[in-house]
């Protein structure tokens, strides 16, 4: 399984005079194995993958050599910005999928794409989007090419769902936008469930510790936090990443500092940061 980066950002993006190490997208993840990608969040990041697509593959966003599958964790608009502008949301020929959770009484298309019309996007979305939008429902797997996916529950506002993603082999689990120090004691066992037989954890290490006093229950966690989940929880390595826009690179420099005094494999993340499980 192939882990690959393109934002780690969380909130607003960053422009690269101020994050020019770590970057600056808002969350876009690549999970990658047997031909098959799965993208987890569609933030700005993910328009780093349409150059890229765009350079390897001459017909695109039509002509792909695999399917687009995307898991969108929450409909804040840090993690749906790069939706709009991706090529193959438009394009039938890209046979795209979108899977997200559904949140009130419309269709899940009108729920994905919602904020996207006049007055505050100059046409309507939903009406043009040709993606595939699928409906799912937490602690209910389903399988996309190799890969089972889990979706469970986050703590953190507006129906966010977290992923427990698994191609048989590797386990990589989504944890960005939940707020681990906030869970009640059954939904922290409960996450611990889903983490313990992790090849990889990526966490939600938003803010300072000191930040964070007065941001609790805004649905983010810390580096302390996530240290503590993975102690907890035996997974076997982690990765912190929906860093706020607030953190300049000699700051983040200082966490990963703190992140490796802990254990080697503690990775702070930064957009471009590819790994294999």
């Amino acid at each position: 399984m192939n882990i690959k980066v393109y934002g780690c950002r969380g909130t607003v993006s960053l422009s690269h005079t101020y994050g020019s190490r770590y970057g600056g997208n808002t969350s876009c993840i690549k999970v990658e194995s047997g031909g098959s990608v799965l993208i987890v969040d569609a933030g700005s990041g993910i328009m780093q993958m349409e150059y890229e697509l765009r350079e390897t593959y001459p017909d695109y966003p039509k002509g792909l050599p695999f399917n687009l599958n995307v898991l969108i964790s929450h409909l804040h608009i840090d993690h749906i910005i790069g939706l709009p502008t991706f090529g193959p949301t438009l394009n039938p020929g890209a046979n795209m999928k979108i899977f997200t959770c559904s949140r009130d009484e419309r269709p899940i298309k009108e729920q994905i794409f919602g904020v996207y019309k006049p007055p505050y996007w100059p046409v309507s979305m939903a009406e043009i989007a040709a993606a595939q939008c699928v409906a799912v429902e937490p602690d209910v797997p389903f399988d996309v090419g190799p890969f089972t996916v889990t979706p469970f529950t986050a703590e953190h506002p507006d129906s966010t769902l977290s992923f427990h993603i698994t191609d048989g082999n590797k386990v990589f689990v989504h944890l960005l936008d939940s707020e681990v120090s906030y869970m009640q004691p059954h939904a922290y066992e409960k996450l611990l469930s889903y983490c313990r037989e992790a090849d990889m954890v990526v966490s939600d290490a938003a803010y300072s510790s000191d930040d964070y006093q007065m941001r609790k229950g805004w649905g983010h966690s810390t580096v302390k936090d996530g240290i503590r989940l993975a102690n907890d929880s035996g997974c076997k390595s982690m990765m912190f990443a929906h860093i706020s826009q607030s953190y300049c690179d000699s700051t983040l420099d200082s966490w990963k500092r703190h992140i490796m005094d802990n254990r080697d494999e503690y990775i702070l993340a930064h957009d471009g940061l590819e790994l294999t499980l």
